[in-house]
């Protein structure tokens, strides 16, 4: 990603923020669907259509089908149709209004749902979450019930994770997303060198690249305390849903197309030279708010 582009991330995203908040229908609704050669259908919203693959996004996911594996394709999304639900004062948006607003401009080349490494340090800590990488260098991760997000994260790898415009860029794009002055307030009033700072039940943290909670890159984040606590899992839960990466086969070997396949496990930087013994999380559950263990899937 460029980060002279990358400028103009407030202004795009204020124009999508206004469509999307446009609906008042909070539905959500399944204009397409794949009918695979295994004679599963397939429902939801496809986000992209390639010559060798079609990416189609359910309620609470995302999923990539190789065109070998199809029989037919139909796609009839009306892009007038939202799929969101409005805002309320300091919630978070849902987490398919983050993914379509980053899809919808032109510096974002590549959006895809990549396996949730485990947490387990930093106030994050053993919170499920949903991971998407950005490009080739960024990350975005939802932290809790993906409809009711307790918290946002958007991380910077390698070079770019000093660059000064970049971080300012992405604080813009966090700040779109709030409804309450004071919670921007306080979003401006961290360093993005690092640190912390609270309004109300949200927090907006900073955390540098080095840190222990910094898992290789420079972040940005904002989270309901409450809701971030009610999402947490205690340590038998959490370890119940990691395991290795390795492990995500069936029974012929091959990578699960229901969970993590050996693509999706190559594009996230935090697995990147670790191999298939890494820790990934089960794709994918969350404890709501009244703290139900749910799954996300399509």
């Amino acid at each position: 990603m460029n980060s002279r582009t990358l400028a103009s991330f407030p202004c795009a995203f204020l124009c999508g923020l206004c469509l999307a908040y446009a609906a008042n229908d909070g539905s959500f609704k399944k204009p397409d669907s794949l009918l695979l050669k295994d004679g599963s259908l397939v429902e939801g919203l496809i986000v992209k259509n390639t010559a060798t693959s079609v990416v189609i996004q359910g309620q609470m996911g995302e999923e990539t089908f190789s065109k070998q594996d199809i029989v037919r394709i139909r796609d009839e999304a009306n892009i007038g149709v939202m799929f969101t639900d409005i805002a309320r004062r300091g919630d978070l948006p849902p987490w398919r209004v983050l993914a379509n607003d980053l899809r919808t401009m032109d510096q974002v080349q590549s959006l895809v749902e990549i396996p949730a490494t485990p947490v387990e340090v930093g106030p994050l800590r053993h919170v499920p979450y949903l991971s998407f990488a950005i490009n080739d260098d960024m990350e975005i991760n939802i932290y809790g019930d993906p409809e009711d997000p307790a918290g946002i994260e958007i991380g910077i790898y390698g070079a770019k994770s000093s660059n000064q415009k970049l971080r300012k860029s992405l604080r813009s794009y966090l700040a779109g997303y709030l409804t309450m002055r004071s919670e921007i307030r306080a979003l401006y009033g961290v360093s993005l060198d690092g640190g912390t700072q609270s309004a109300g039940d949200m927090r907006f943290e900073v955390t540098p690249l080095g840190a222990p909670d910094s898992y290789g890159a420079w972040w940005i984040s904002c989270y309901n305390i409450k809701d971030m606590q009610a999402a947490k899992l205690d340590a038998r839960e959490y370890a119940r849903l990691t395991k290795p990466a390795a492990n995500f086969r069936n029974a012929d070997g091959q990578f699960s197309m229901k969970g993590w396949t050996k693509k999706d496990i190559q594009q996230s930087a935090r697995l990147e030279g670790k191999g298939q013994s890494a820790m990934v999380i089960k794709r994918g559950f969350y404890r709501d708010k009244q703290g139900q263990f749910r799954m996300i899937g399509l």
